[in-house]
């Protein structure tokens, strides 16, 4: 029984429950496409999010005493990086399959590692540049090189939605210094809002649709999309203060199960095998660039346990 109620455990039942509802999110997405556009369902997204956090950041600091000052470029940086994969997110959800728009998203950690040698100058070890190589290999056959399933703009937005997160997700580990994590979410849903507002009124963009105003049960479903989406982020949060990060991170993974299985109820056609044997690539490419993490935190782990 101890095991069940460890920290260990706690936390990969936590990814596994942020995962569920991250993909029900997108389901929630892929039904409100039907009448409403996608960036206005990406609008409603980050606004019903801010009104469940409200709560949390009225009279609440945002930084901490022990906190450096500053940060501001960086939060903002971070996100309008955030705004945009969340935009071209739900553009996907809303006009491909369900799980080829959260394969690209989820391809998320090979952006990492190509940002991390560029920008932070890390040496990074060949087993995980082969694994990076191989999920690049999944990207390109998902994104389908005759161009017969995925248009192009499709694929573009593709690589904006992974490569978006995992520029947020960089940015994070330096925002830790300078705010909480509450106002961290907070701000960056904000941002997200006028992301999504700004994005649709361009000229000449394919995204620039009128807004439609929801009707009927389309408002619960704009609920639900944010809530279930909060409760992923929540979740997502508690998975990675209670376990380290390297074991609950290939447990992600599952999403990309969970927004198939969704998106078949849904309507969308099974995948090819090109798109099939890609997304199997981009899940062993993050579990391998996640490897040498992944063991040593379970090293790190079981010694914890072993001198109790």
């Amino acid at each position: 029984m101890a095991f069940i109620y460890s920290p260990l455990s706690i936390g990969i039942l936590a990814m596994l429950v942020s995962s569920f509802f991250f993909a029900v999110m997108g389901a929630e997405g892929k039904i409100l496409s039907n009448h409403l556009s996608p960036i206005e369902i990406a609008f409603f997204r980050a606004f019903v999010m801010l009104l469940f956090l409200l709560p949390m950041v009225i009279g609440k600091p945002i930084k901490h005493a022990y906190q450096r000052k500053g940060g501001w470029w960086i939060l903002t940086a971070r996100a309008v990086a955030g705004g945009l994969s969340f935009v071209a997110l739900f553009y996907n959800i809303s006009t491909i399959a369900l799980g080829t728009a959260t394969a690209f998203a989820q391809s998320m950690p090979l952006y990492i590692v190509v940002l991390s040698i560029i920008f932070l100058k890390e040496r990074i070890k060949w087993g995980v540049i082969a694994f990076t190589i191989i999920g690049f290999v999944g990207i390109l056959l998902i994104c389908d090189p005759r161009l017969d399933t995925l248009g192009a703009f499709n694929i573009f937005l593709g690589i904006v939605s992974g490569l978006g997160m995992a520029i947020a997700f960089l940015n994070l580990q330096a925002l830790k210094d300078y705010f909480t994590s509450s106002f961290i979410i907070f701000f960056t849903g904000v941002v997200m809002c006028l992301v999504a507002c700004i994005v649709s009124f361009v000229p000449f963009s394919p995204m620039s649709q009128a807004w439609v105003m929801p009707r009927g049960i389309e408002w619960l479903h704009l609920v639900l999309l944010g809530f279930f989406g909060t409760i992923g982020q929540y979740f997502l949060t508690k998975a990675y203060m209670n376990a380290p990060a390297g074991i609950i991170s290939p447990i992600d993974y599952t999403r990309l199960v969970f927004s198939w299985i969704l998106g078949l109820m849904l309507g969308d056609a099974l995948p090819s095998l090109e798109t099939a044997l890609g997304i199997v690539l981009i899940i062993i490419s993050g579990i391998g660039v996640g490897l040498p993490v992944f063991l040593h935190d379970m090293r790190n782990y079981r010694q914890r346990r072993k001198n109790g």
